[in-house]
């Protein structure tokens, strides 16, 4: 299973912390939110609700996920986009790297044109589909792409929570909007209830909250998220349904020459 080995160290600080006075560090905890998901590959369906004012834009897609890698710690991600008419047929593809000195890659299929267009660079911090994520926020990031420093503990919607400041490492603050996260970590099934993303200036951004969290096939999932901008009053809600867990996905669905298809 994928981190399996990142378990077994740590196990005593995780669940007897307070009584062998053993504390993580902000990389393990980091690590073990990452080791949650010990899935090959999954599939699911989801809603995107944007909320810009009184306008209200909703869209339906699929996401597609299968890891690669040694220690499956690499992962191809698509992303096809249902409805409405006016986006139906558009297509995300990423290729995320666990290895920091490798740029992610990332290509859209934009029908209208019948084209592929590689994201990279600043391409990545724009907004995805119009919505209050970037487009780098639909890449998983590997964990040693930041630093990671245990601030304390908090009780956040009712659950006991690490909090963890997370940081670009210096060569790759370019690459991103954020000058850093604070993510709020459930100290019992290990997964984020909050994230708070700031600039570089050190101003909020935006605020994601998880919730819906299910255990499908052995792994804790969460179902709901909830993006909002203060400054711009927006609010994006994604809600994802039909989780399904190592369905023998074929490598053939993450190839770039398939986007068209």
């Amino acid at each position: 299973m994928r981190h399996l080995f990142f378990l077994i160290p740590f196990v005593c600080c995780f669940f007897f912390a307070d009584a062998a006075g053993c504390t993580p560090t902000g990389r393990e905890i980091m690590l073990q939110v990452d080791a949650v998901d010990t899935s090959r590959d999954s599939t699911l369906e989801a809603s995107m609700v944007i909320e810009r004012g009184k306008r209200k834009l909703v869209r339906k897609l699929e996401i597609v996920s299968k890891r690669y890698g040694e220690n499956q710690q690499d992962q191809r991600t698509l992303i096809r986009f249902l409805t409405p008419a006016d986006v139906r047929g558009t297509r995300y593809l990423t290729w995320a790297w666990d290895d920091a000195a490798k740029e992610d890659d990332m290509w859209v299929y934009l029908p209208a044109e019948s084209l592929v267009r590689r994201i990279s660079g600043g391409g990545k911090k724009g907004s995805f589909m119009r919505s209050d994520l970037a487009n780098e926020d639909i890449e998983p990031r590997a964990v040693d792409d930041d630093i990671h420093t245990l601030k304390g503990s908090e009780t956040l919607h009712g659950a006991d929570c690490w909090v963890v400041e997370s940081v670009p490492r210096p060569e790759l603050k370019k690459e991103t909007n954020y000058g850093k996260r604070v993510v709020y970590v459930r100290k019992d099934i290990l997964l984020p209830t909050k994230i708070d993303y700031y600039d570089k200036r050190g101003r909020l951004l935006k605020t994601a909250t998880f919730g819906g969290f299910k255990e499908i096939a052995g792994i804790w999932t969460i179902t709901k998220i909830l993006f909002e901008t203060p400054a711009r009053k927006t609010r994006t809600l994604m809600e994802r349904t039909d989780i399904r867990y190592n369905q023998g996905l074929d490598d053939s669905l993450f190839l770039q020459s398939n986007l068209k298809r």
